[in-house]
């Protein structure tokens, strides 16, 4: 009689633990659905913003192209003028010293891009401030998104359990499998997500791509080490899901408090109540222009001899500017809003 009552206990005891795993797995799948989709949604946010950015940026590449155009050609027309000076007029030793002083001058200043620099020391002794202040290059080649990514990788663990699903998907939707036209080309669409999401370390998107094909494995709910197996597997996935998330929200973070970030969210701002923040900072490039215009004729007039040699060295002092990038413009601007 007490054997038959051990095993009705041990009978009460499995049902128990089954009972248990049941609503283990069950919590643990609801939890991997609701990271699944947190993960969708911040990365749609992200790519949003992204979109956002460039959006913006090509913007005012696009409305700031011709000034820039602008200056360019100033450019070379003021270089143009001081070597027509240099080679084609007589000059003293003293003159033509001072002369090139100004000229040099007007490069490191940045007024000008430094074309003709001398190779002699003690132009270049402040070459490094130079630099820091003052970047010519800009105006031949922008950048409008330079987007931080100091986001951690995925482990050792994550990269495998990755590679893992990528093979299992991968095999599952090879198109070389099938001979249909149809689902070959069915097939081809699906693996473009699954080699992209394997490419961006996506296991969020892997997984998604699964449960959307019903492709997870048939879990045998009263076995014991069946639920067991595949709780330990679904907890596992949960804990690299919280990590993808957890960086996702911090790359998020991280985009939207960079310069393109918060110039981007402050340009919708205004945009949105009909305001031109574009205009308003290239009304600050048109005044570097008309300084670059007046530096330019006051150079083709000591060209053309219509002032002396000493009111040249004076130099044209209430022309001094420092020039900016389409970035700083903007933020400059935008800077008032905030």
């Amino acid at each position: 009689m007490a054997r038959k009552s051990k095993t009705l206990t041990d009978t009460n005891n499995n049902e128990l633990g089954l009972s248990d795993l049941r609503i283990r797995l069950n919590f643990l799948e609801k939890e991997n659905s609701k990271l699944i989709k947190q993960i969708e949604t911040n990365r749609t946010k992200l790519n949003a913003l992204n979109d956002s950015i460039k959006e913006v940026g090509i913007q005012i590449a696009q409305r700031v192209a011709p000034f820039r155009q602008k200056i360019l050609e100033l450019d070379e027309q003021i270089h143009a003028v001081f070597q027509e000076i240099l080679t084609g007029r007589k000059l003293g030793k003293k003159s033509r010293k001072d002369i090139e002083t100004v000229y040099y001058n007007l490069q490191l200043d940045g007024v000008i891009s430094p074309k003709h620099l001398p190779i002699e020391e003690e132009l270049f002794e402040n070459d490094d401030e130079f630099e820091d202040e003052f970047d010519w290059a800009h105006y031949r080649g922008h950048s409008n998104q330079q987007i931080i990514e100091d986001i951690p990788k995925p482990d050792r663990d994550e990269l495998k359990k990755i590679r893992q699903l990528f093979l299992r998907l991968a095999d599952s939707f090879h198109p070389d499998k099938v001979t249909d036209e149809a689902e070959k080309e069915y097939r081809t669409e699906i693996m473009k997500e699954i080699n992209l999401a394997y490419q961006d370390g996506d296991l969020a998107r892997l997984l998604a791509i699964e449960k959307e094909q019903e492709l997870g494995a048939i879990i045998d709910r009263d076995s014991t080490d069946d639920l067991s197996r595949h709780c330990a597997k679904v907890e596992a996935e949960n804990r690299y899901l919280k990590d993808q998330l957890e960086n996702l929200k911090q790359q998020l973070k991280i985009t939207k408090k960079t310069q393109q970030g918060e110039m981007t969210a402050t340009f919708k701002k205004i945009t949105k109540y009909g305001g031109d923040p574009i205009g308003e900072a290239l009304r600050e490039i048109e005044d570097q222009i008309a300084i670059i215009e007046q530096m330019h004729q006051f150079v083709v007039d000591f060209r053309d001899r219509r002032m002396t040699i000493k009111e040249f060295l004076k130099g044209p002092t209430s022309l001094r500017l420092q020039q900016m990038s389409e970035e700083e413009l903007m933020l400059e601007f935008l800077a008032q809003f905030q």
